[in-house]
């Protein structure tokens, strides 16, 4: 029997499991920097993204910076940036002016929000899921102009029984609250007929196990062989279409088993 089959709710995470929206940073602060390599004086574009990959691993590694900076990721991005240009300032480099910076950092914030796209199948696993009886909820973290804007952009609405974002109910994922208002929202009692499905260890599965719920790890990048460092999900999913082996539908459980 699979691990999934008593599953007959499906949480989904927004970013970076049902669209693109923040993956390989330093790709972005690369593609930035080349453009501004005018203004970067003597300092050469890869060592000005290197500096600003580092210093958005720190901001975004650090709990009470992440939760400031989601709920306003240009100014979190203007932050990265002086905090990348002080430190190279401090290792003897001469960083560029501060207008620059902020023209860097909301270079940047343009391109995220261009390249911003539904993931391969993300459509097509929402409408098999819904149409197999399963109850669905979006459990996202941001604030609520932010995400609504992308759920709205994608068209995500209609294909979601349930709807919750950070920035409009005041908590969010890791916090066991933030689940709990879903669980309360579709009248669930056991966690164990709910199936977390998201990007991260950290803030999708670890609290949804944490809480008896069965979790899948989206990771498009992992290849064979990962499964044992991403054990602690109960299935690592590299694609959106293979859910559908995974969850072809809810077993036939009275209500009250929910």
């Amino acid at each position: 029997m699979s691990v999934l089959a008593d599953v007959r709710v499906v949480v989904m995470d927004l970013d970076d499991t049902l669209i693109s929206a923040y993956r390989r940073p330093d790709l972005v602060w690369r593609m930035v920097c080349q453009r501004f390599q005018s203004e970067l004086g003597v300092l050469e574009p890869d060592e000005a993204a290197r500096a600003l990959t580092r210093a958005g691993q720190a901001f975004w590694g650090d709990p009470k910076r992440h939760a400031l900076g989601r709920l306003d990721p240009p100014q979190a991005r203007r932050i990265i940036v002086g905090d990348a240009f002080e430190a190279l300032q401090g290792s003897g480099r001469r960083p560029p002016s501060r207008v620059v910076a902020e023209r860097m950092a909301d270079a940047f914030s343009l391109q995220r929000h261009r390249d911003v796209r539904l993931e391969p199948g993300a459509d097509a696993v929402l409408v098999h899921l819904r149409k197999a009886g399963y109850r669905l909820a979006l459990l996202t973290n941001g604030t609520g102009p932010l995400q609504r804007a992308k759920i709205e952009r994608f068209d995500l609405t209609s294909r979601f029984h349930h709807i919750q974002i950070e920035g409009e109910v005041g908590v969010g994922k890791p916090d066991s609250a933030a689940f709990s208002q879903v669980f309360e929202a579709l009248n669930i009692i056991d966690p164990a007929a709910v199936c977390m499905v998201g990007d991260s260890l950290e803030w999708d599965v670890r609290p949804a196990r944490a809480l008896g719920c069965r979790t899948v790890l989206y990771d498009p990048d992992a290849t064979p062989g990962d499964d044992g460092d991403l054990g602690e999900a109960d299935i690592v999913a590299r694609t959106l279409e293979s859910l559908v082996i995974h969850l072809p539908g809810p077993q036939r459980l009275q209500p009250e088993a929910i």
